[in-house]
């Protein structure tokens, strides 16, 4: 089916952040008189896609804490990996207006008061990992860097290594770049740029005993605090990173298996299906050749 001339609308006269591929409006509209079948194309449809996380700075704090590098890492790979899923990031605007009585029959003219935008607040879910990992984490970023329960004092100041000058939000908390992208992935739709978050919960911590109810897995939901920017120049930096995930075959279908040996305590028994053909290509006999004079009149 040929494509109608200017189905994609010029990014340069474009309404939205001038990186993603948009249709034009003017164009492709199908709930008129009767559907436009020439234009179908342009009529195609919006989609959500997950929003791709990257971790952008950890707390300072992580530091001045035993293994430092563990902790960059771990954070890391929660924020990237780890996350079942993300919610909390909005950008709704919103606007309010004030009403006036025109005449007598009820009728208000509305004039703009105020624009606001709705306040993104981060909300991760992550499944909880053996030995409780995910938790044994998350309280050592609140205890260590925010704050013990009972003292109401980060134990940093307790280590007795580097000891901590402040404790601003670059020292406790992180930076969190979220990026929804295009279907191809290559273009930014749209980004939010999270900078002091700090976990409100390290998670649901209890406990019981019941012989007759099987055993519960764990789902963490931590809410984060956030500060957000949004805008073109965001949107900017975040199709940076996008241009640097390069998907030139990375393909699933190509991976090399990931196992592709037998172990030696497997190859060492020799009852096996493989060993079951090989002993009996070995006991096999060599057939004798059929002569003339065997073969039936």
């Amino acid at each position: 089916m040929a494509r109608i001339q200017n189905t994609i609308l010029d990014t340069s006269k474009a309404p939205g952040n001038g990186l993603a591929t948009t249709v034009d409006l003017k164009i492709g509209g199908q709930n008129g008189y009767m559907v436009d079948m020439q234009s179908i194309v342009a009529n195609a449809g919006y989609v959500k896609r997950n929003i791709i996380p990257i971790l952008l700075d950890a707390p300072r704090g992580f530091k001045d804490l035993p293994n430092p590098d563990m902790w960059v890492a771990n954070l890391k790979n929660l924020v990237e990996l780890h996350s079942q899923s993300i919610e909390g990031l909005t950008s709704t605007l919103s606007v309010e207006f004030a009403e006036a009585a025109i005449g007598g029959a009820g009728e208000m003219q509305e004039d703009i008061a105020n624009v606001t935008r709705a306040r993104t607040v981060p909300v991760f879910s992550w499944p909880e990992k053996y030995g409780k990992s995910v938790q044994a984490f998350l309280t050592g970023w609140i205890v260590n860097l925010m704050g013990d329960p009972e003292t109401k004092v980060p134990r940093v100041v307790s280590l007795g290594g580097n000891k901590p000058t402040d404790l601003l939000p670059d020292y406790t908390g992180m930076t969190v770049l979220f990026i929804e992208p295009d279907p191809t992935q290559t273009q930014v739709i749209h980004a939010w740029l999270c900078t002091n978050m700090m976990p409100k919960t390290a998670g649901e911590n209890t406990g019981k005993r019941d012989l007759t109810a099987a055993g519960e897995a764990l789902v963490h939901s931590v809410e984060f605090t956030s500060i957000t920017q949004i805008g073109a120049g965001v949107d900017q930096t975040a199709q940076k990173f996008l241009d640097n995930m390069n998907l030139t075959a990375v393909n699933p279908n190509n991976r090399p298996a990931f196992v592709d040996a037998m172990v030696a305590d497997v190859e060492s028994v020799e009852t096996g299906y493989s060993e079951k053909v090989q002993a009996a290509a070995a006991a096999a006999v060599t057939p004798v050749p059929t002569t003339v004079r065997d073969q039936p009149e």
